[in-house]
């Protein structure tokens, strides 16, 4: 899914985040959106997400045969803090995403269980989420993102939290998704910039 944004302004009471802001986040691809704190990125990720809507211009969704505006039912969201299910299995955070979405229980399983080979984690699907640590808790949510139907991954900063070897084993899995969706992740984070396809960088 290409993702267009296209000549958006956003205000906060008086104050202007954007001004006939453009982007193109192209298909299967992971673009960095960078650039200093109050510069808009996160506003950015609202609007992509739907979460927010622009008070001018439009945040476009295409596939190969349509387009349509965004709303919160195309994209997962990766959030700075492993938001996890502590109590429950890691099987189980995942697979909830997929449920939400309409899969039936063996389709979602099938796929938790798919995404937990690619981030790795396998072998610890029976185990809670309060036994992880907390780059292990971070994979589990990119896997919950993987096994999602959404077309479009959002991640805000999510090494912010993470020491430097697991902000590399984050920086890997994003790369190896590179050519099978479309991931936009702000960041300051360096070496999350060198993973990713493409910047967009932001004043």
């Amino acid at each position: 899914m290409q993702v267009i944004v296209d000549r958006v302004d956003f205000r906060y009471r008086r104050r202007s985040v954007l001004q006939r802001f453009s982007a193109v986040f192209e298909r299967n691809t992971v673009t960095a959106l960078v650039g200093p704190s109050g510069s808009g990125k996160s506003t950015v990720l609202s609007l992509l997400a739907g979460h927010t809507r622009p008070q001018a211009g439009a945040v476009w969704f295409c596939s190969e045969t349509e387009r349509h505006r965004a709303s919160p039912r195309d994209a997962t969201w990766i959030a700075q803090d492993a938001n996890v299910l502590a109590a429950r299995s890691v099987l189980d955070n995942v697979r909830i995403g997929p449920l939400s979405e309409g899969c039936g229980l063996g389709e979602a399983t099938r796929r938790a269980e798919q995404a937990l080979v690619d981030v790795g984690l396998d072998t610890f699907a029976s185990q809670t989420c309060r036994s992880l640590s907390g780059g292990e808790r971070q994979r589990v949510v990119i896997a919950r993102s993987l096994a999602s139907t959404r077309a479009v991954m959002i991640a805000d900063e999510p090494t912010s939290g993470l020491d430097e070897g697991n902000t590399r084993v984050v920086a890997d899995l994003f790369a190896a998704v590179q050519g099978r969706a479309t991931v936009i992740i702000a960041t300051h984070d360096p070496v999350i910039m060198d993973a990713a396809a493409a910047l967009v960088r932001m004043r």
